[in-house]
């Protein structure tokens, strides 16, 4: 018997290793594997290793940024993601800018939402909620677009914490609360 061990591995069962010796029972599974491919899609003009991503957590928020290394060109937004107890997406809201440099909030709601409607945000203090019609909706998610006007910034400075609503197809409401609790923060990382 052989004695000693190689890498941490007992001499004997290294020599099974090496010689092919499977034990008695053990079936040889085969399986089809694949590399992952990267979650960043690269546009299609760029090479491999001519874009990049980072990614900055916050409080609530996360800081996402996109950068074109060839031309040097970076396009941020700060997002927010609330899912359901299954994990699946039940709002999500981002902080962009148009190519002008308006700040908007995207909204999106579960595909399950209705296309002809829109989410409502309503504010501590406001009798009136905020109302966003979709702009399209597809099977994967529904989208609208609020411009960050006066009332907006003043809820993202106050940090408050509004209700989210919107019908879903089936005639329900799903209702949840966002917070804007470290938006601020997350802007001001933009350089």
């Amino acid at each position: 018997m052989f004695k000693g061990a190689l890498f941490g591995v007992p001499a004997f069962v290294m020599c099974m290793l090496l010689s092919g010796s499977i034990a008695a029972g053990q079936e040889m599974v085969l399986a089809s594997y694949r590399i992952r491919p990267s979650e960043v899609v690269v546009p299609p003009e760029l090479k491999p290793g001519e874009y990049q991503r980072t990614i900055r957590p916050f409080e609530n928020w996360t800081l996402i940024c996109d950068e074109n290394l060839k031309i040097r060109q970076r396009v941020c937004n700060v997002t927010q993601i609330i899912e359901n107890e299954a994990g699946q997406v039940a709002f999500s809201w981002s902080l962009a800018a148009t190519k002008k440099g308006d700040p908007y909030m995207i909204l999106r709601a579960a595909p399950v939402a209705k296309s002809d409607g829109g989410i409502l945000l309503q504010f501590e203090g406001r009798k009136e909620p905020v109302q966003v019609r979709f702009n399209g909706c597809n099977n994967t998610v529904c989208v609208g677009m609020l411009p960050v006007g006066p009332l907006m910034r003043e809820q993202i400075s106050k940090s408050t914490a509004p209700t989210v609503s919107y019908p879903t197809t089936d005639g329900k409401i799903v209702s949840l609360t966002a917070n804007l609790k470290g938006l601020s923060t997350a802007v001001k990382a933009i350089k």
